[in-house]
């Protein structure tokens, strides 16, 4: 394939929601695991925001254009290109919140300043464990960010505002496709994943047979 062409794809690819949908719809199939993924998702995307909100790009005369604010824009507009029936909201809520936090923050003294986004820290690795919990003990399989680490960084949080969406009653048909075709290569891994165990499983034995 000629580089432009594949660098076309690439470019096409970036904005094919379905098969975003469908990727990590695959690693987050099971309920329990998707619940604490819609629970942690949301505070690792507004904590981030939160303790990169300090990072000033322009200058103290300038501190609501900062690195947070910077993220919350790029995420926003990305997410438009995606959908703009969720992304737009999505991206009035980014754009809300980190002007509230440096608000927020800019309204602390110093201490509390560092106390503020040593707490956001915390509070961002707490979520990263449990969804590392969720996928070891509920969905049995490596993180979507193995794989892919930008999409799954970049488009979890739409996920969770579609999840909400469908839950809500509202693109079921989008939720429908993704569904059927993420089950389909859910079956795929959990067929892999057995025979890899069963061939394992043989080589214990027989290496114990001929000790």
């Amino acid at each position: 394939m000629h580089p432009a062409s594949y660098s076309l794809t690439n470019m096409a690819g970036l904005f094919d929601l379905d098969e975003h949908l469908v990727f990590y719809r695959k690693y987050h199939f099971n309920p329990s695991n998707v619940t604490i993924h819609l629970c942690c998702i949301p505070l690792i995307l507004l904590t981030t925001i939160t303790f990169l909100s300090p990072i000033l790009l322009v200058g103290p005369d300038h501190p609501h254009v900062n690195a947070g604010s910077l993220l919350a824009w790029v995420y926003g507009i990305y997410y438009i290109l995606l959908d703009w029936q969720l992304g737009v909201p999505s991206a009035i809520f980014l754009t809300g919140f980190v002007h509230w936090i440096k608000t927020a923050y800019l309204n602390l003294n110093s201490d509390t300043q560092r106390s503020f986004v040593h707490y956001a820290i915390a509070l961002h690795v707490v979520c990263w464990l449990a969804q590392f919990y969720g996928h070891a003990f509920y969905e049995r399989r490596a993180p979507a960010l193995f794989d892919n680490l930008l999409q799954a960084l970049v488009l979890a949080p739409f996920f969770v505002v579609f999840e909400i969406a469908f839950w809500m009653g509202f693109k079921l048909d989008t939720k429908k496709r993704m569904d059927n075709r993420a089950g389909l290569l859910v079956k795929q891994m959990n067929e892999e994943r057995r025979k890899k165990d069963s061939r394992k499983e043989k080589y214990v034995k027989e290496t114990k047979r001929l000790k």
